[in-house]
């Protein structure tokens, strides 16, 4: 059975791909009607690329996946230059040497995938990044099994209260690199890496803004 529609009806439900059409079907005498406003379908229509990981919020990932990077890079080397040359070792047990060298080791670890996330933002290169999301998911689940075994035996609320906000946040910042290498691997879809290496674009026109005034002065 078929259900005939109104014309209005029909063009009104276009409303959100194209403004004029939604400003000219909105009622304004409803309480909630900024929710139709065309910025608010701006802010929504956003939002949901960035959701998306659509190709229009590549420079907001890129950017963060950057920044982000290069500040783990270089705190991960000085954590494992700390740990290398370290005389004494915090530990209960006899076996320092062996807590010593695992410590070495996680920081290494922590060292090498950081920078292979710095190459893959400098590079633009999604499957770069996938260590980094491996290693990362994996700490986080043992931290969550170590914190509900925490929670399970009594710990106090105040360290329950911060390891549930410690957890929320890992957990966001591992599904906005996720969330980049969606976007890296969109944008390589429609142009080459060359192009989407925005670092080398702002510093070729730093480079030139520099040489542009030292030649005036």
């Amino acid at each position: 059975m078929f259900t005939l529609l109104s014309f209005k009806h029909q063009l009104c439900s276009l409303g959100n791909s194209y403004d004029v059409i939604a400003d000219a079907c909105r009622d304004k005498t409803k309480f909630f009607s900024f929710l139709d406003s065309r910025e608010w379908r701006s802010v929504t229509r956003s939002f949901r690329n960035f959701l998306n990981a659509d190709i229009s919020t590549y420079p907001i990932y890129y950017w963060f996946v950057l920044i982000f990077s290069l500040y783990g890079a270089i705190h991960s080397v000085i954590l494992f230059t700390m740990s290398f040359f370290a005389k004494k070792v915090d530990g209960n047990t006899k076996n320092l040497k062996i807590v010593k060298r695992l410590s070495i080791a996680g920081a290494f670890i922590q060292a090498n995938i950081w920078t292979l996330l710095l190459y893959a933002a400098l590079i633009v290169s999604p499957r770069h990044m996938a260590p980094w999301l491996w290693v990362h998911l994996v700490v986080f689940a043992w931290k969550l099994v170590g914190a509900t075994i925490n929670a399970h035996f009594g710990c106090k609320s105040g360290l329950r209260t911060r390891t549930i906000i410690y957890a929320i946040v890992y957990m966001l910042v591992i599904w906005l690199v996720y969330q980049a290498m969606k976007s890296f691997t969109a944008a390589l879809e429609q142009d080459v890496p060359e192009n989407l290496r925005l670092c080398l674009q702002f510093i070729d026109s730093l480079l030139k803004y520099v040489n542009d005034h030292c030649n005036v002065i």
